[in-house]
């Protein structure tokens, strides 16, 4: 859809924002750190080449099948024909360009004491990392995630030297997340057995019937500055003109590019002066008077007229998932409670009342004489 006629301008923050502070590792001890957002090259992006470098690596460690003869250089090459001359080296692979240039490989990026923590190592943290602080540059990101890892490192090895496995706090607490664990383990998988392909194709066509709901317009638009300016391409109009010829005679805007279209809407997502006007047009028609909005004058021409239609099951597939889940984790959970014969009291210990119980009258004061 056109973007001279949105219902509400959305505002970008992400380009406005100088610096984002985030934390990260909830785990043990956290950092605030300032962060751009620069573009640069993906923690995936590199993750994966680090992947693909694996094998590479482990290729010239392998041995040669038992039986077969390992060539030896030096006996097969005379002496005479040694060379001194260092090998030409491969050039390094690299990932972007600039200043966002990454090499490929998983070197060593830190040491604690004798331990070392590989890039790879620092990539999978930054995977646990919220959604929004994973968007931020890699560049920026990697050396607080680096950080990061590095103190959990030294925690893990003092809290180890602490001995507090038996500890009766610690225990609690590893009891309370194995608990939930199988909790959202057992759960998850009682709601996946109960999600059936019948489901999904069910809330499918609940989609497809309100989308039918939905009338859409399909139009186009002249947008001038002034309504003299319209008035005078509506008479040309009027006189046999081509809109389409017009839109590129008077026209303004992105829409121009493509003779003044802008798509199919619904009459809530145009600004409501050009939506009334285009809904009260038949197909074919052309406003015989300009609209005006906050964008200019319009002079609207309606192309075509129908129901909303639904998108590919394939392309919807995941939202209607977690739909359906949610519809049969409430009916699960719901049985359950049935089944449990579940009783419920008020905070005083008592029985509650009915939701549409009348409520008891304070009683009155009695007024003194």
């Amino acid at each position: 859809m056109n973007t001279e006629l949105p219902k509400e301008t959305k505002k970008s923050t992400m380009p406005a924002m100088l610096a984002v502070v985030v934390m990260i590792g909830a785990a043990a001890a956290g950092g605030l750190f300032m962060v751009t957002t620069k573009k640069d090259v993906s923690s995936e992006t590199v993750a994966n080449a680090v992947q693909a470098e694996a094998p590479a690596a482990g290729e010239s460690a392998k041995e040669a099948p038992a039986g077969e003869a390992q060539p030896t250089e030096t006996a097969a090459a005379p002496v005479e024909e040694a060379k001194t001359e260092a090998a030409p080296t491969e050039p390094v692979k690299v990932i972007g360009e600039g200043d966002s240039a990454i090499e490929v490989g998983n070197p060593v990026v830190a040491k604690v004491g004798t331990a070392e923590v590989t890039r790879s190592e620092v990539l999978e943290f930054i995977t646990s990392l919220p959604e929004q602080v994973k968007q931020m540059p890699l560049q920026n990101l990697f050396p607080m995630a680096r950080d990061q890892v590095v103190n959990n490192l030294i925690i893990n090895e003092k809290a180890k030297a602490a001995s507090l496995d038996g500890d009766e706090e610690v225990q609690k607490m590893v009891n309370q997340a194995k608990d939930q664990i199988v909790r959202g383990v057992y759960v998850e998988r009682q709601v996946k057995a109960a999600t059936t392909d019948a489901d999904l194709q069910k809330a499918y066509d609940e989609l497809k019937a309100e989308l039918a709901k939905v009338e859409e317009t399909k139009a186009r638009h002249i947008l001038v500055d002034t309504e003299e300016k319209a008035r005078e391409a509506i008479k040309k109009l009027d006189g046999g003109a081509k809109f389409e010829d017009l839109v590129q005679e008077y026209s303004s805007g992105p829409s121009k590019e493509n003779g003044g279209e802008v798509g199919y809407f619904a009459k809530n997502e145009m600004v409501p002066e050009f939506a009334e006007a285009a809904f009260a047009l038949g197909v074919g028609q052309v406003g015989k008077d300009p609209v005006k909005t906050q964008f200019g004058y319009h002079v609207i021409k309606v192309e075509d007229r129908r129901s909303r239609p639904a998108p590919a099951f394939e392309d919807v597939k995941p939202q209607l998932e977690s739909v359906v889940r949610q519809r049969k984790l409430l009916e699960l959970v719901n049985g359950w409670q049935a089944e449990s014969k579940v009783e419920k009291f008020d905070i005083n210990g008592k029985a509650e009342k009915p939701a549409d119980a009348p409520k008891e009258e304070a009683p009155k004061e009695e007024k003194k004489q």
